[in-house]
């Protein structure tokens, strides 16, 4: 019978979407762009057709995204859709080296994908760093249907753009030398496409607004608010909530959230929003927070309120249930994730998950996974350094991450939404569950010294990254998920052939042999030992990143 239930499920999955669809084409030719911020700096920006920012993509619940990509970098690129499942198109989530092995120099690739969800996402490369180096912009799906009303809405993405490339940043970060990797780097703010402070959303009395918010940033998080107003939050990554009521929305990178404001009966006067920038990987006191502002007007030339630096006041993410009320899931599968990081052994600060800082293997994931027949299901076979589970059809997934950093990762996954059960201090202080149903999103921030258990069902067959989304990611703190590998759809022959072009096997192991991979064959960095803890070990020895000095905290973040 649990066979016949599983088969029901994914058929319903693939049910047709009660709604006129359309084909929503665009045609990408991503190249290098200079870029001028308020006449302070010029520097070189990834854009798409010669522009910077990159306009935002809009459709509808039921069409079809084709996006037809031609590569004008000196080296390759991919697009991957932050937020979308891809059930059945694994192979269009853009991860390189995990579904496809990237779009070479003066090649061409289309990604056609159908959408089967609602909400607020964006599209962003995964190839490398390109996304802190400009390749980045918003998607909006619409709902035919939408479960609240509102006048309009706006789209508000939010970036941290530095002087530096991101090579440089990540140079500086994997420095072994602290005094090093620790200098301060400071962004600027771009919001809604604009350069911080210039930006003006536009109100009329007594309108209902929907905003869309959006971190799209690499390493800072943004706090939004506006003076004299309430916002009332509606989504979060793209997961529609029951109303409530909040000062101010945080967002981690790679998170969006929606809130409904009711604009003011009067046009007296114009306000002012926030949205300010935060982080905890460096000490910058001077720069920490960054406030950055841009005004709601009613009326040109009227007086502006300001509320100071803003409130930061937050909704807690636990208290939030979502609109479709599943009830929290109960888990066949455990596994635990220990966020740590170090000097490995050459001569980087790396980031690791149970002691593996992830590395690209010499075949994509997802082809490993469709050549490898009956060893499919034996993780070795995707390398060690892939960190790589595999995963049962329809099981429920329960994944604990303890974050022993003192700072914060903003941990996404692909391919799924999960609920978030349970946050707590790993001190054992402080801990607080979330209620049922529990809010579901696809990337939670979790601060340095604590953990959140997450689950999700494993409803859709594919390969997975999860990862934290901030530059650490190329740092090591990845992992991977192999989904049901029997049901994974077929490979498009233009991404086999942009693997051959750039000398990537299409079939084989992780190394592009056969069946497991001898641990002795790989290459890889490990932690120096000196750095290591004896105290409760998931697997052999643990890294010490530095003291835990997380203060308890009641989880308003």
């Amino acid at each position: 019978m649990l066979w016949i239930t599983a088969t029901i499920v994914w058929c319903l999955l693939w049910a047709p979407v009660p709604s006129k669809s359309a084909v929503v084409e665009h045609y990408w030719t991503i190249e290098p762009v200079e870029y001028t911020i308020q006449g302070l700096f010029t520097r070189t920006a990834i854009g798409v057709n010669g522009q910077w920012p990159i306009p935002g993509i809009e459709a509808t619940l039921g069409d079809t995204l084709v996006i037809h990509v031609t590569n004008k970098l000196n080296e390759p690129t991919s697009l991957h859709s932050h937020g979308l499942f891809q059930n059945g198109t694994t192979f269009y989530d853009g991860a390189t080296m995990v579904t496809e092995c990237g779009i070479p120099p003066n090649a061409s690739f289309t990604y056609r994908i159908p959408l089967q969800q609602t909400g607020t996402y964006w599209v962003h490369s995964h190839y490398r760093e390109q996304s802190t180096d400009g390749l980045r912009t918003s998607l909006i799906i619409h709902d035919p249907h939408e479960p609240y009303s509102y006048d309009g809405e706006m789209v508000l993405t939010m970036e941290d753009w530095f002087r530096d490339s991101a090579d440089k940043l990540l140079r500086q970060l994997m420095n072994p030398d602290p005094h090093i990797r620790f200098h301060p780097f400071v962004p600027y703010g771009i919001i809604g496409g604009e350069c911080a402070g210039k930006k003006v959303i536009y109100f009329n009395p007594g309108r209902t607004y929907r905003l869309r918010l959006l971190n799209i940033g690499s390493t800072f998080e943004f706090h939004f608010s506006i003076a004299g107003h309430t916002l009332r939050l509606i989504e979060l990554d793209g997961v529609m909530v029951k109303e409530r009521m909040t000062h101010g929305v945080t967002l981690g990178v790679g998170q969006r959230a929606s809130v409904l404001v009711t604009a003011l009966n009067t046009t007296q006067s114009n306000y002012e929003f926030h949205a300010d920038m935060y982080t905890d990987i460096v000490q910058m006191p001077r720069y920490n927070p960054l406030n950055y502002t841009g005004l709601v007007q009613y009326s040109a030339g009227a007086r502006v309120k300001s509320d100071g630096c803003g409130k930061w006041l937050c909704v807690n993410d636990l208290d939030l249930e979502p609109l479709d009320a599943e009830p929290m899931l109960e888990p066949d599968t455990f596994i635990t994730l220990d966020a740590y990081s170090g000097v490995f052994s050459d001569q980087t600060f790396r980031h690791s998950f149970n002691n593996i800082t992830y590395m690209r293997p010499q075949v994509p994931t997802a082809l490993t996974a469709v050549t490898a027949g009956d060893h499919a299901y034996d993780p070795l076979i995707y390398g060690r350094q892939t960190n790589a589970y595999v995963l049962r059809h329809m099981d429920v997934v329960q994944v604990t991450i303890a974050n022993h950093d003192y700072y914060s990762h903003p941990f996404h996954l692909h391919g799924h939404v999960f609920q978030v059960v349970e946050v707590g201090s790993l001190r054992g202080r402080s801990s607080k569950l979330a209620q049922d149903p529990p809010v579901k999103r696809d990337t939670v921030v979790i601060r340095g010294g604590r953990y959140a258990i997450l689950r999700f069902r494993a409803d859709n067959p594919g390969v997975w990254l999860s990862h934290c989304h901030m530059l650490h990611r190329e740092m090591g703190l990845a992992m991977t998920f192999i989904e049901a590998p029997e049901l994974l759809p077929r490979v498009p022959d233009m991404l086999r052939e942009n693997c051959i072009a750039q000398g990537i096997s299409t079939t084989g192991n992780a190394l592009g042999g056969f069946g497991p991979v001898n641990s002795e064959d790989e290459e890889y960095p490990t932690p120096y030992a000196d750095q290591f803890e004896a105290k409760d070990p998931p697997s052999g020895w643990k890294i010490i990143s530095y003291a835990i000095n997380a203060k308890d905290e009641d989880f308003d973040e």
